[in-house]
């Protein structure tokens, strides 16, 4: 008897009723015990559990190494995950906000056009090309990368605070904070969108 099971919507597995491995299988791909989603993924890796889709493996390990901080391991992981499976989106925005940290500008925006020639209603790519825009300081591209990723999905916050912040720096305030208020509306409890909220209305005290 065979059963089919998604997993945080990338993960589709196909595995025998004695449910013998699927404790490391779901571990892998889970987001709030990052040295378990490692330790289980490793494991996967190691039995060859999920053959056909050893690049989401790779990737959902090198990104709960990302976020422990091991940039080292990361990206030793996701371009094994390209390296499978060049079509594979998610692996990029990883490598590209890795890319970005380290002030890599031109190749933290071609990962993010891999991804988007792989998929052109990504969201997130275009949300995370912005902020590489943004950190180039040019902001009226990371504000054309904002507007694509809400167009796509109106109701993902992060690119509206981004807005907000790129309008800021060019001196649109008013519309710098309607952005703000949009985010907050859409996620209350939003520091990001709270602060550049607060910052904008000081800037408005000030003037």
């Amino acid at each position: 008897m065979i059963f089919v099971r998604c997993i945080v919507g990338l993960f589709c597995t196909v595995a025998a009723t004695s449910f013998a491995y699927a404790g490391p299988i779901e571990d892998c791909s889970q987001e709030n015990n990052l040295r378990l989603s490692v330790r289980a993924c490793s494991k996967v890796i190691e039995l060859n559990l999920l053959p056909e889709k050893s690049e989401m493996t790779y990737y959902f390990r090198g990104n709960a190494h990302h976020r422990l901080g091991n940039t080292r391991r990361a990206l030793k992981d996701l371009h094994r995950s390209v390296e499978i499976n060049p079509s594979y989106k998610h692996p990029y925005i990883e490598l590209g906000i890795i890319s970005k940290n380290r002030k890599n500008y031109k190749l933290a925006l071609e990962h993010y056009n891999k991804a988007l020639e792989i998929d052109p209603r990504f969201a997130k790519a275009y949300y995370n090309r912005g902020n590489v825009y943004f950190g180039m300081n040019r902001y009226t591209r990371s504000i054309a990368d904002y507007d694509r990723a809400t167009e796509l999905e109106p109701n993902y916050v992060f690119p509206y605070i981004g807005r907000a912040f790129s309008l800021l720096e060019m001196g649109d305030n008013k519309a710098a904070l309607v952005s703000a208020e949009h985010a907050l509306r859409l996620a209350p409890r939003n520091a990001h969108a709270a602060e550049i909220r607060a910052h904008i209305l000081d800037e408005a005290k000030r003037n």
